[in-house]
């Protein structure tokens, strides 16, 4: 992730997978509502990525799962 942080923080629009991050019991509401507290879309992934930097191993998977529909590159 951290890798790809300057594709991510400019592509990623995190309203795209809030759900299935939720969904996948990944991200809590609090989660989605600090994330959502940043001001520009691009904090937002930061902060999306921040969070899931902490949410262990299987949250990788969770986030790439989420990620291919809408970006599938």
């Amino acid at each position: 992730l951290r890798q790809n942080l300057v594709k991510l923080t400019a592509d990623l629009d995190p309203i795209d997978i809030y759900d299935q991050l939720i969904e996948g019991d990944v991200f809590t509401f609090e989660d989605k509502e600090r994330i959502d507290h940043e001001v520009t879309r691009a904090d937002k992934a930061r902060e999306l990525i921040s969070v899931l930097c902490r949410k262990g191993p299987r949250a990788f998977g969770v986030f790439r799962d989420a990620l291919k529909p809408k970006y599938p590159h």
